[in-house]
């Protein structure tokens, strides 16, 4: 009675610890911005929480490891199992890991006890705890195998044991077992974490809702104060050429060369509000959407700038492009200026533009992070000038730069921003590699549109 008193009481006070340890993390979690975040912010407590020596976060693919745990790269094939295991119940639990998925038979040392949670299956989200091995000792009043003989007419009969002695086994390849406290712990532990995702995403939905109406307002702000501000420069860039040509004689070099600065000046300004004009419209406008073959669409595209930039450029296409379901003109604005961008900053004599695509199941190691590896990434590849990489960040920015206008026949510096634009309403994201003096790929995916 006393024994077991006292393991009830060290019981008690080892769920009261679990409990200390549960507030401690929430609160971190509540007040981090992503629960990976919440996660790292401190790692010691998530593996208290159930007593193991390393634990996994797994969430759309990706991967966060703290303490011991196999090999990263296990991990994703060990989800598959797992998966299998939890069916329809959000935790799983064994301490003899390795004996039931022989795959981490190396890894027995780190890794013989497994305690996993699903805190999201459609987003493939969830804490992996693993335990290291505990090798015991176990002691039988005799050998516990059975004894069987055989006898004369070949037939196998049981005998009783002859020795009584202490027969003492070793026992490998399992953990400690998972106290049901611990179990508990993380179940309590998925329902605030859903509580809290549920919190943040109604957090999220009202922000993007303000930030949707400020976005119509400020498109709405661009297109009305570019249109009305057009008629008052085309109308000081008229009176000046009027002053130009009826009273150029009377003003002088000096003088007429004021006025040719006055109508440049108007010029560049109206060329930036009708950048700015056409960069509110795609905001305003709808998109039509419908199957475009993007073949037929760079095949346009390179048609126009061949008889409007006549200048030799080798266009390389290896493979057809795909049909996909966007809107044709945005589409076809978008590689009409990352083409013209990739011919434009080129100084070489032998120029060249590559037009591809890179399905989901091909290799894509160095690919840039921010793009969606599920999805198409289609490409606009070049051997120009190249962007520095402290300049990549700032290209997508509207009228943002980096050479002088009368440079490279230099544009507003709208045409990535539209391009940019383009990509986000048909759902997908747009990113750049450079090499400064070799080239440059921009890459974008065209996911369901938005």
């Amino acid at each position: 009675f006393e024994i077991r008193s006292k393991a009830d009481a060290e019981d008690l006070a080892y769920k009261i610890k679990l409990q200390v340890v549960h507030s401690r993390f929430v609160n971190t979690i509540a007040n981090c911005q992503t629960l990976d975040e919440g996660l790292r912010q401190n790692p010691d407590d998530l593996m208290n929480l159930v007593g193991a020596a390393g634990v996994v976060f797994c969430e759309n693919h990706k991967l966060t490891c703290f303490g011991k745990t196999p090999p990263a790269e296990m991990i994703p094939d060990l989800l598959e199992w797992v998966e299998q295991q939890i069916g329809k119940n959000a935790v799983y639990s064994t301490n003899t890991l390795v004996t039931n998925y022989p795959k981490l038979a190396t890894y027995q040392d780190i890794a013989s006890g497994l305690l996993a949670l699903q805190i999201s299956r459609s987003q493939q989200t969830y804490l992996l705890w693993f335990r290291t091995e505990v090798i015991q000792t176990v002691s039988w009043g005799g050998n516990p195998q059975k004894q069987i003989v055989v006898d004369a007419d070949n037939n196998s009969r049981l005998v009783p044991r002859k020795s009584f002695e202490i027969w003492k086994e070793t026992v490998r390849l399992k953990s400690l077992p998972w106290k049901t406290s611990e179990i508990e712990a993380a179940l309590e532990l998925r329902s605030r974490i859903v509580v809290i995702l549920l919190q943040k995403a109604d957090e999220l939905a009202l922000l993007n809702t303000e930030l949707e109406r400020s976005n119509m307002e400020l498109d709405s702000f661009a297109y009305v104060a570019s249109h009305d501000l057009r008629e008052p420069l085309r109308g000081i860039h008229n009176y000046a050429t009027f002053l130009i040509e009826d009273y150029g004689d009377k003003l002088g070099e000096d003088g007429a060369h004021k006025l040719t600065t006055l109508m440049r000046l108007t010029q560049r300004m109206e060329d930036l509000i009708n950048s700015l004009l056409h960069y509110s419209r795609f905001g305003r406008s709808e998109l039509i959407l419908q199957p475009v073959d993007l073949g037929n669409v760079v095949e346009d595209v390179l048609t126009v700038i061949k008889i409007s930039q006549p200048a030799l450029t080798e266009f390389r296409i290896s493979r057809p492009l795909p049909t996909v379901q966007c809107d044709q003109t945005q589409i076809t604005e978008l590689f009409t200026n990352l083409i013209n961008n990739a011919i434009q900053y080129n100084d070489r004599k032998q120029k060249w533009v590559e037009i591809g695509y890179i399905l989901p199941e091909e290799t894509h190691q160095s690919l840039p992070k921010s793009l969606d590896f599920l999805q198409t990434i289609f490409f606009v590849r070049d051997n120009g000038i190249g962007i520095r990489s402290k300049h990549l960040e700032a290209i997508f920015k509207i009228f943002k730069r980096l050479h002088p206008a009368s440079k490279y026949i230099g544009g507003t510096g709208a045409g990535l921003t539209i391009s940019k634009k383009i990509v986000e309403r048909h759902g997908g994201n747009i990113d750049v590699e450079s090499v400064f003096g070799e080239g440059s790929t921009f890459y974008f995916t065209l996911r369901q549109p938005i």
